[in-house]
């Protein structure tokens, strides 16, 4: 299978590996945190998503040019190291009995605020780790892939866990997961540096301020068509996906008592997370396959608005699940997560391909902390408006209405931007 290929190259393996593990652990931790939140506040728990988003958002700006211009390699163990630590501090102050809402917020922004860190630096890694660039696309899907895995071994290793330790353990395995994240990155390091010494930016781009490194992304996403659209529609549906996914489904299985294959509360939702990674694992394995020079590199834009229609429909489809009669509404809402998980992949790796492909050196990391950036905005404008919309509305309505306005963009904007994309290619050519 095409998609396993670059797993032959020695430090791709060590650090996919390390990375898979590390991914299954933040998906502990993103379910215990969001099912103690839940249980401690209701839909208030936006508020605590919004305060990750800050965190994540503010360090992707401000740090910006370590990532560019440091050693990628250090950025990652450090941060590895930084948030390994950070993990542990709920479990202590739940032995010693001093966990609280304060306990549970404070180390996630911080791990969060770390992600801008980490994220940005792998992005900027992963074309120097790939010594066959036919094989790129493969090695996005591969990375990307860990997060599809992760939502299906992850979610269901917390629901056999959860019958055996208390929720705030999870965040404790979280914390060895990033150590193992941190002796990978170490062992491929010689291969994450720039052969040049550094990952400058072309001339124009090369600026120091906060304004400047925003405006440098800026004029290459201006560019690049289709990256405007590509931009804004990615902290739209970032947010709404993070408003019905995070937030409405596990507010939804706590209010309906949603129950099933003997399953409950915690270990129920770890039933629908799963199943939503399967669909994203399959679809991940489907299109991280597709060859060279098909609809992958030929229509890219297709596939990010063909994805968007699965993600977009699927949610106004879960949320329909919840009037099918009990016993059988978990079991549905399980099976529209399958399908919904799949639009995923279909679009975020045409979408990182791209970025990896248009863009060079520190462009890329440029680029992708813009996109991280307006992907904050929308998760921080979802979630602070979600408390008020999830006490207003029935919590389906929500996730219909988040549906909705997905696959509406899909259809409208998406659209137009894949046909002028087109017709700018046809030009090109001629």
């Amino acid at each position: 299978m095409r998609l396993l290929k670059p797993l032959a190259h020695g430090p791709i393996a060590r650090l996919w590996g390390a990375l898979s593990l590390s991914a299954v652990g933040d998906q502990l931790h993103q379910m215990a945190l969001v099912w103690l939140a839940v249980g401690l506040v209701g839909p208030d728990t936006g508020y605590v998503a919004a305060a990750d988003t800050v965190a994540l958002m503010t360090v992707a700006l401000l740090a910006g040019a370590w990532v560019e211009r440091w050693d990628q390699g250090s950025v990652m163990m450090a941060a590895d190291l930084a948030r390994a630590g950070l993990a542990a501090v709920p479990v202590l102050a739940a032995l010693t009995g001093h966990l609280t809402l304060w306990t549970l917020v404070v180390p996630s922004v911080a791990l969060s605020a770390l992600a801008g860190l980490f994220d940005p630096a792998l992005q900027a890694s992963l074309p120097r780790l790939t010594a066959d660039r036919s094989l790129l696309a493969a090695t996005n899907a591969l990375f990307d892939g860990t997060l599809r895995l992760a939502r299906l071994v992850g979610p269901t290793l917390a629901g056999a866990l959860a019958t055996l330790m208390p929720p705030v353990a999870l965040m404790g395995v979280n914390g060895l997961s990033f150590l193992a994240s941190a002796c990978a990155v170490f062992s491929v390091r010689s291969h994450l540096a720039d052969p040049a010494g550094k990952a400058p930016m072309r001339a124009a781009a090369a600026v120091d301020t906060l304004a400047g490194r925003l405006l440098a992304g800026w004029r290459l996403v201006r560019r690049e068509p289709p990256f405007t659209y590509l931009l804004w529609r990615s902290g739209l549906t970032g947010g709404l996906w993070t408003l019905t996914i995070w937030l409405a489904l596990p507010l939804l299985v706590r209010q309906q008592g949603l129950a099933g294959f003997g399953l409950s509360g915690l270990s129920a939702l770890a039933l629908l997370f799963s199943a939503y990674g399967a669909g994203n694992l399959i679809s991940n394995l489907v299109v991280g396959s597709l060859p060279p020079g098909g609809v992958l590199t030929r229509r890219p834009m297709a596939l990010v608005v063909a994805g968007d229609v699965l993600v977009g429909g699927g949610f106004v489809v879960m949320a329909l699940a919840t009037f099918v009669p009990a016993p059988w509404t978990l079991p549905a809402i399980a099976l529209s997560a399958v399908a919904t998980a799949t639009g995923g992949p279909v679009c975020q790796i045409p979408l990182t391909t791209l970025r990896q492909t248009r863009f060079s050196g520190g462009e890329i990391a440029a680029v992708f902390r813009l996109f991280l950036v307006l992907d904050c905005l929308g998760t921080l404008v979802a979630m602070t408006a979600a408390p008020t919309l999830l006490n207003l509305l029935p919590t389906p309505l929500v996730m219909a209405a988040c549906g909705a306005v997905i696959l509406g963009t899909a259809l409208i904007f998406g659209r137009r931007a894949d046909r002028r994309t087109m017709a700018g290619q046809t030009m090109v050519a001629g």
